[in-house]
């Protein structure tokens, strides 16, 4: 009998096998509980987390010889056929080899037709986004208005080059990636039900490397038992994998902290030599500072990341926000130059002598803070010498001249003040005259005199 890989062998059959999709779980199982199954879903999310295995679970519950029910019983003909993929009823079609016009006019046709023994005909579409634009066109009525003894369910991984026309015409139901505390969960299953023993590191290795998709971990392990048997280590998973090793990673931090330029270089050549290629490498250290850099902002409040506990107690404060920062900048441009260039060895060695080169790289308030430290005492140094010239310097006493006034004539009477002498003249008659003329020309009041 030939072989059949863990990813099908452990294929969720019922809603409660599905891993880390529970709201779309609780929404569906209602609606077949409830009788609100609507004719048409649209499966939307990444590879390898469950989208075409929903697909079979909700035919299965549609057409169970003991349902609808939203706990198929997997034991029927009809739940055995739909689980291997052979029920008449239920059809799944590869949209990126039927994507033409032609297969849409046959599906067009033969929804007509009543399904040959189960309760519901069911057409399985995935990778729907691969269809024509002609094919999206001619199905657009049948999918609005479908026979009653008809449902669609699509799967697709770039919901975004699907036709609005057609999204509105489906419930959508978005999957997201699983955690890698559930793929983690899952694999500690898989690998008891096998007979093997696993260490918890390369568990957790297996789970990141993975990126949300349960279906490339279970392919990870199936490689690993074909090369360890019973027993994985994380040293496998590293050889397995290509990763690189945990210490070759702390030891090129510890090169940044100590600025040693060529511990740093060795260890690269080391890798290097190890068959692991510029960019593997520089993910490898991206993910270390992303850890750095988010425990540095959050500290151990993040609790969407399960940190490097080695990387955190090691260098967890040697880094300040901003070099990081700066770190990731420089290692990002070196990746995508190293894609473009036969000298990608260079390219990384250069980039690693910067960082060993650079010095902490403070934070824009850090700085405007020193800027004003030493605005401040700019500033009382230049008071300080002011202060010493007006001391210096004796003050004067200001020049007032002084008034003299002599007798012009008779008639003028001198008066003396107690710190000069001015003469004010006094002339009644004169001064009674001009009185009366500014009075007479304003012409406002009337003087009489007596």
């Amino acid at each position: 009998m030939s072989y059949v890989v863990l990813a099908r062998r452990y294929r969720p059959q019922t809603f409660e096998d599905l891993v880390g999709q529970e709201s779309i779980v609780t929404t569906l199982r209602n609606a077949i509980r409830f009788n609100r199954v609507a004719h048409a879903y649209l499966l939307a999310g990444p590879r390898g987390v469950g989208k075409t295995s929903m697909a079979r679970i909700v035919s299965k519950a549609l057409n169970c010889q003991h349902g609808p029910t939203d706990t198929p019983c997997n034991t029927c003909d009809i739940c055995r056929c739909i689980s291997e993929g052979k029920d008449i009823d239920v059809l799944e079609i590869d949209g990126a080899s039927n994507r033409g016009i032609d297969e849409v006019r046959n599906i067009r046709q033969n929804v007509n037709y009543a399904p040959s023994r189960a309760r519901y005909k069911i057409y399985i579409i995935d990778e729907v986004h691969m269809l024509t634009r002609e094919a999206f066109n001619a199905l657009l009525k049948t999918l609005e208005e479908p026979p009653p003894h008809v449902k669609f369910i699509f799967a697709t991984t770039a919901v975004n080059r699907l036709p609005e026309t057609v999204q509105s015409r489906c419930q959508r139901f978005d999957f997201k990636n699983i955690s890698i505390h559930d793929i983690e969960k899952r694999l500690l299953d898989i690998s008891k039900a096998e007979g093997v023993q696993i260490d918890p590191l390369a568990l957790h290795m297996i789970a990141r490397y993975a990126k949300g998709g349960l279906r490339d971990s279970q392919s990870v392990l199936d490689q690993l038992l074909s090369f360890c048997k019973d027993t994985v280590s994380l040293e496998d998973v590293n050889f397995v994998l290509g990763c690189i090793d945990e210490d070759k990673l702390l030891g090129m931090f510890d090169s940044f902290v100590k600025k040693e330029v060529s511990s740093a270089l060795e260890i690269v050549d080391t890798v290097l030599n190890e068959g692991k290629t510029c960019g593997e490498f520089i993910d490898q250290m991206l993910l270390c500072i992303r850890e750095l850099l988010i425990f540095s902002s959050c500290g151990q409040d993040a609790k969407w990341i399960e940190f490097n506990t080695s990387l955190i107690q090691r260098h967890g404060k040697s880094f300040s926000g901003d070099t990081l920062l700066y770190m990731i900048q420089l290692l990002s441009e070196t990746r995508v130059r190293t894609t473009d260039s036969l000298l990608h060895r260079i390219l990384l060695e250069t980039a690693i002598i910067k960082l060993c080169r650079m010095e902490s790289i403070g934070s824009l308030h850090e700085i405007a803070e020193k800027i004003a430290s030493l605005e401040d005492r700019f500033i009382k140094l230049d008071s300080k010498d002011t202060e010493k010239k007006q001391e210096i310097i004796p003050a004067q006493k200001p020049l007032v001249p002084e008034m003299v006034s002599e007798p012009i004539s008779e008639g003028y009477t001198t008066i003396k003040n107690e710190s000069k002498n001015i003469e004010m003249q006094h002339d009644e008659k004169s001064l009674w005259e001009k009185i009366l003329f500014t009075v007479q020309g304003e012409k406002k009041i009337y003087l009489v005199t007596s």
